[in-house]
């Protein structure tokens, strides 16, 4: 996972709005979101067994993973960073290599960093906020600030629950510290790497919803994955 959108307003209808693209070597295997896990939804690694993002609707928590930086070596036996969305998170973070972790709840947003070396935790204010693999914030979205909030009542299409929030997804350049395209493609060492996957989630305080696209970008097929209804 490489970009969290996120906006968060504790006393709005819809507390948590999560904007999410994944972006990975396009040849490494995955299977859609599902209850992979028991009580948690979401799209699975085939080679780490893990996820990248996870929706726990009993719980009303979404979990988020971004690689860090610096980047390893690509050498020796690390335990693979998919199973921190997933908890209980390790004692001990030593071997990981370095990573975000988004977790919100309709009350809090806590991102969980570790750069190798050292492990900080930061609890977000109410508003926008952008995470990329450089850190929280360091970069801005325009379209985002410009998004207004939908109201994602489950059962309605995606285009109709979101609104603004799809073509957010589609598209757009980041400015900052680490500008770039939203969604990315290229070759790394010969191998497609790209922006494979997007999620649109939604926290409201007693339900939430979970949508899903693979091959992100203006024409995208965005789907409702079902999750239980908690009330």
């Amino acid at each position: 996972m490489c970009t969290v959108l996120l906006r968060f307003d504790p006393a709005a209808p819809w507390p948590v709005l999560l904007a999410a693209v994944r972006d990975e070597y396009l040849a490494r295997p995955w299977e859609p979101p599902a209850e992979h896990w028991p009580g948690r939804w979401g799209g699975r690694d085939s080679t780490g067994g893990g996820t990248w993002l996870a929706v726990d609707p009993a719980g009303l928590v979404v979990t988020a993973l971004l690689n860090g930086f610096p980047h390893l070596p690509p050498l020796g036996d690390r335990p693979t960073r998919g199973t921190l969305p997933l908890g209980p998170l390790p004692a001990d973070f030593s071997g990981f290599d370095a990573f975000h972790l988004v977790r919100a709840t309709p009350t809090e947003v806590t991102v969980l960093s570790w750069n190798g070396t050292d492990l900080a935790q930061q609890t977000l204010s109410p508003g926008d906020h952008v995470i990329v693999n450089q850190g929280v914030d360091v970069n801005a979205f325009a379209p985002l600030r410009a998004a207004a909030s939908p109201d994602p009542v489950p059962g309605l299409s995606t285009a109709d629950a979101w609104g603004d929030w799809v073509p957010l997804l589609a598209g757009g350049t980041f400015t900052g510290v680490a500008p770039r395209p939203l969604l990315v493609h290229h070759s790394v060492d010969g191998l497609e790497y790209g922006s494979g996957s997007a999620s649109l989630v939604a926290l409201g305080h007693d339900t939430a919803r979970y949508d899903f696209a693979t091959t992100p970008g203006l024409t995208a097929t965005w789907h409702e994955i079902p999750l239980p209804d908690r009330r």
